[in-house]
């Protein structure tokens, strides 16, 4: 009896990893329908290095990519090498990664919450309510370095707790938790809070292995001496600065204007009462709740169009009601682990809490680990807590709410997703440098507008340009009021507005546009359109 029961819990173990990976995997190359300009600058910098063991700019096998001057952290740029070597330079060798990171995140879940509860329905379900999460399949069907670290963040909790038990596993959750942090930049902060928690929590266990503790530290921070190094330069603070809250001065001024009403800026109260404390504070509480807010996790989601889905929230709705009952037997229950899961729910908003642009899916990411475990648990009480009947039609209404909120989602991001949204993912790049290759040598210059983005790094991508030749032309501008800076112009190509004077005495040019930036006596050459039939490029010469 045991042996068949083991059975059907391999086999549904086994079905949702199947249902995971097909979710993940399907049509990786056309959906999310385009491909943005971060994708293809990990893409390009991969082939790059490739091809010259150097990035776009010239220099020798980075530790950050300098990018678009956001100097992104550059794992994951690496991790995408072996699949560009292997299938060639496109979308897919580049989502790939992040998307099998997704599928060993769902099979990590079923491990951790089975840890954490002890029962293999709890495993089983956070498995399966993971394996659907709109959040989770969001970012795990795209290029991004954010999943691949919530990977590494997920299984350094597990071998944290296996640690516990067998020190050496100790080791190896600090690996990982180092590997997330040179993937992306929010672990940098939320990962070294969540091992102070850790080691409070379990200070009796882990001194008792004191002195093991002392080695695997010291060696965890040689590890880190190329991150310091980079933190040091300036390089890993570069895109903290531009995204920060901190960089609006607004509050500042502000509290200029609230001493010198008390008649003396360098008065004394007036200082404690207002100062950068009192002034930034509200900002990040007010930014850390709004990753809690029901209309973020259950209703629309965040504002960000490429990191959410239409008339989607995070979460299913039906899964606050899970939530709910999750966190009400969670406070109840008498599980040594549940402290860990609680304060891993807590601590994952923090980095993204300090950038103006709040609630963010991107940067709050290994949020929707725990907070699915929670749920799990949540829905697996329900099998226990109420009389058969009742049971059977509740938990049958549940399903069938869950299965239809998931056709909604999966109706959404394949067929309304792409129509309503399609510059979110920059849609209709590779279609048009396709006709540009069959047009460019017919003219001396080609301006190409830059209302999409970054399309500098699209045209290298899509157009397979050769990195040795690209280098010596690659000059970065000033960055901007967010930290970004651009290319403006390679080769015969330049990236900027078209304006009307332009137009009007530029001969022998071929301008790729927009519709409104076409004037009215052009020739049209060619054009490609959205999915939804309107113009996207405008190939046109006067």
């Amino acid at each position: 009896m045991k042996f068949k029961i083991f059975n059907l819990k391999f086999l549904f173990l086994f079905l949702v990893l199947v249902l995971a990976a097909v979710l993940r995997l399907w049509n990786l190359g056309e959906y999310p329908a385009g491909f943005n300009a971060d994708e293809a600058a990990i893409g390009y910098n991969a082939y790059s290095i490739l091809q010259t063991g150097k990035d776009e700019y010239g220099t020798f096998y980075p530790l950050a990519f300098k990018s678009f001057g956001d100097y992104k952290p550059g794992l994951y740029f690496y991790f995408v090498m072996p699949f560009v070597a292997t299938l060639g330079l496109n979308e897919i060798a580049v989502r790939l990664p992040s998307a099998l990171f997704g599928i060993l995140t769902v099979l990590l879940a079923y491990l951790l919450a089975k840890k954490i509860f002890e029962d293999d329905r709890v495993g089983l379900l956070s498995a399966l309510l993971l394996t659907i999460s709109p959040w989770h399949l969001q970012f795990s069907r795209g290029g991004w370095e954010s999943n691949a670290a919530t990977f590494f963040i997920t299984l350094g909790v597990f071998l944290w707790l296996k640690g516990l038990a067998k020190p050496i596993f100790i080791f190896w959750s600090l690996c990982s938790f180092l590997i997330s942090m040179y993937l992306y930049q929010s672990p940098r902060l939320i990962v070294p809070l969540f091992l102070l928690s850790g080691v409070i929590l379990h200070k009796d266990l882990l001194f008792r292995e004191i002195k093991k503790l002392v080695i695997f530290i010291m060696i965890v921070c040689i590890l880190s001496i190329p991150l310091i190094l980079q933190f040091t330069s300036g390089e890993g603070g570069a895109r903290f600065r531009g995204l920060s809250f901190f960089s609006d001065k607004g509050p500042l001024s502000r509290i200029d204007e609230l001493r010198g009403e008390h008649g003396n800026l360098n008065d004394k109260a007036a200082k404690i009462l207002h100062n950068k404390i009192t002034a930034y504070a509200p900002n990040f509480l007010g930014h850390y709740l709004d990753h809690f807010s029901t209309q973020f996790l259950f209703i629309n989601g965040e504002e960000v169009i490429r990191n959410k889905v239409p008339e989607t929230g995070e979460f299913y709705l039906i899964e606050a009601f899970f939530l709910i009952i999750g966190i009400f037997y969670l406070i109840r229950s008498k599980f040594k682990h549940t402290r860990l899961l609680i304060l891993w729910i807590l601590i994952s908003p923090i980095a993204s809490s300090m950038t103006f642009q709040t609630p963010n899916a991107l940067r709050s990411l290994s949020m929707v680990v725990p907070m699915t475990i929670v749920m799990g648990y949540g829905l697996s009480k329900i099998f226990n807590i109420l009389s058969k009947n009742f049971r059977d039609l509740l938990l049958t209404g549940c399903f069938l709410l869950l299965i239809f909120e998931f056709i909604h989602y999966l109706e959404s991001y394949y067929v309304h997703y792409p129509k309503r949204y399609p510059l979110a993912w920059e849609y209709g790049f590779e279609e048009m440098v396709s006709k540009l290759e069959k047009y460019q040598d017919q003219y001396e210059k080609v301006v190409i507008t830059d209302r999409y983005d970054q399309p500098y790094i699209l045209v290298l991508f899509y157009g397979k340009y050769n990195p040795a030749e690209y280098q010596p032309q690659a000059v970065l501008t000033s960055r901007d009021q967010f930290n970004f800076g651009t290319i403006r112009s390679f080769d015969k190509y330049e990236f900027h507005k078209i304006e009307p004077n332009e137009i009007k005495n530029t001969k022998d040019t071929l301008f790729i546009g927009t519709d409104k930036e076409m004037p009215k006596n052009a020739e049209i050459i060619d054009q490609v359109d959205f999915p939804n039939g309107k113009p996207a490029f405008i190939f046109f010469k006067t």
